[in-house]
């Protein structure tokens, strides 16, 4: 069976990175910001420093963390035959997340997020299958701060029906969250995680005090984490690849060292969020050459580590969807694919992950599609190399008769376009790539059905919003989340 690969290190290479990011964690350490964290791992042996609420981790320590990290982790959807398992071998793809704008495709104006504009989003992305989770795309700006939290999972529940991410940034949601998403999976997420969060270390070596204590709750209650450091080259890491690498991976060893102590055994994925700073704007690049380097080098420390592991790519610094979005994303995405990752977040922004194209979305489905084909794993047998064909067929003859062109041409052998143009040309009426996409979006909304939420679980989120809503001041009246219904 052969399967592209890429190797980028040698074994001596990553014996040194590990070095160095051991050094980082033993000798500078890490700030918590919480002593709820710090009573853990003082606990545990670290070095601590109260009055900073930093500690440095001893290399000891952290390997025994590793050790109690699962090896798969199970991403469940509403329903088994969309559940995800990262570390299994197979290669899985998320949506990109919390864009700040909806790009209008067709005038090139864009605009801050709504929430109808979430659950247009949300439901196309459950209309393609090439999106096996999803990290809800956009930020809907015009729900209420106090509420917005819990509206936005609401809305991406009822509109999307397979795993659902999203970072949870307050410990006061954690409560009514779990609450909803219990009433969602009708029963522990223990048995089916159909949620998972992601938790954003602070560049450099830093963890946010809020989310941090909110995920150190969510764990215990069966919640899988996406650990994702996002040091940019120039700012907030070195500027170097390498040292950028180095920053991701002591703040990622940091995050599995706390969660582990936590929670022994809960369900932990490495992620891979270093990029690049524009050294005139200061400005965050995700589609830059260095930043596939990046996830070749911390997907390969990660396996290293034992650790699943998420990638980042796809996502462009384009402002259109345009040949600049399509070099981008196939350059970082089959990056991280050759380098064995296990699931590439991958479909929806431009921009610098700011904003959100539908056309972006549909188009960025056939990258990932090109992506998949290219690092299948293929039988090298007779049963693929077909003497037996070339021998029939002979000098001078054809294959389009042959029943093996027909039984490949079904199975799948070579990939098919959704949206790319491969008819004539004359066929093709001088429609615009973009605007094709644009189009196949519409038709997809127009048409695609999101199987519905039980009515009990869409009861119980009712409440559970009312009594938050009521607790905490905001609003009373119209829960937004219900036009997604």
């Amino acid at each position: 069976m052969a399967r592209p690969r890429l190797s980028y290190l040698s074994e001596e290479d990553r014996r040194f990175i590990h070095e160095q990011t051991v050094f980082v964690l033993e000798e500078v350490g890490v700030g918590y910001n919480t002593p709820a964290a710090i009573d853990l791992v003082e606990e545990a042996g670290a070095e601590v420093d109260r009055e900073h609420l930093r500690a440095k981790l001893p290399w000891e320590l952290i390997e025994r963390c590793l050790a109690t990290c699962p090896r798969q982790v199970l991403l469940a959807g509403r329903g088994p035959a969309s559940d995800v398992v990262l570390g299994d071998g197979s290669l899985t793809f998320c949506s990109d997340g919390t864009g700040t704008y909806l790009y209008d495709d067709e005038t090139g104006v864009r605009s801050e997020g709504t929430a109808a504009d979430l659950r247009r989003v949300m439901r196309l992305l459950d209309a393609l299958p090439e999106v096996d989770y999803a990290w809800p795309s956009l930020s809907a700006r015009d729900l209420h701060p106090l509420t917005a939290g819990l509206e936005i999972e609401a809305i991406s529940l009822a509109c999307f029906s397979r795993h659902l991410q999203d970072e949870v940034r307050e410990p006061a949601h954690v409560g009514p969250l779990l609450e909803i998403l219990e009433a969602v999976a009708g029963g522990s997420l223990w048995d089916r995680p159909i949620f998972s969060t992601v938790n954003c270390t602070i560049a450099p070596l830093q963890h946010e005090r809020e989310m941090t204590e909110a995920t150190m709750e969510l764990v215990k209650s069966g919640v899988p984490v996406l650990i994702l450091p996002m040091p940019l080259a120039g700012t907030t890491a070195p500027l170097t690849v390498l040292g950028t690498c180095i920053v991701n991976m002591a703040e990622l060893l940091s995050a599995v060292v706390l969660f582990q102590l936590a929670q022994p055994g809960c369900a932990l994925i490495s992620g891979v969020g270093a990029a690049a700073a524009d050294m005139r704007t200061g400005g965050y690049l995700c589609g830059a050459p260095e930043v596939g380097l990046m996830n070749v080098i911390c997907i390969e420390m990660s396996r290293y580590y034992g650790l699943p592991v998420t990638g980042s790519a796809v996502t462009s610094d384009a402002k259109a969807s345009d040949p600049q979005a399509g070099a981008e994303g196939m350059l970082t995405g089959l990056a991280g694919a050759l380098a064995g990752v296990d699931s590439l977040i991958a479909v929806g922004l431009l921009d610098g992950a700011e904003s959100v194209s539908l056309a972006k979305v549909v188009l960025d489905c056939d990258v990932v599609g090109m992506i998949e084909r290219f690092v299948r794993d293929e039988p090298v047998d007779a049963t693929r190399a077909l003497t037996a064909d070339i021998a029939a067929v002979g000098v001078g003859g054809h294959f389009l008769a042959r029943r093996s062109t027909r039984q490949f041409r079904r199975a799948g052998e070579f990939w098919q376009p959704r949206v790319l143009q491969r008819r004539p040309f004359e066929s093709c009426g001088g429609r615009s790539l973009v605007r094709e996409a644009a189009d196949r979006a519409r038709e997809l909304l127009e048409s695609h059905e999101v199987p519905p939420l039980a009515e009990d679980a869409v009861q119980a989120i009712d409440a559970v919003i009312a009594g938050y809503a009521s607790q905490v001041g905001a609003p009373a009246g119209r829960v937004p989340w219900r036009e997604a219904l």
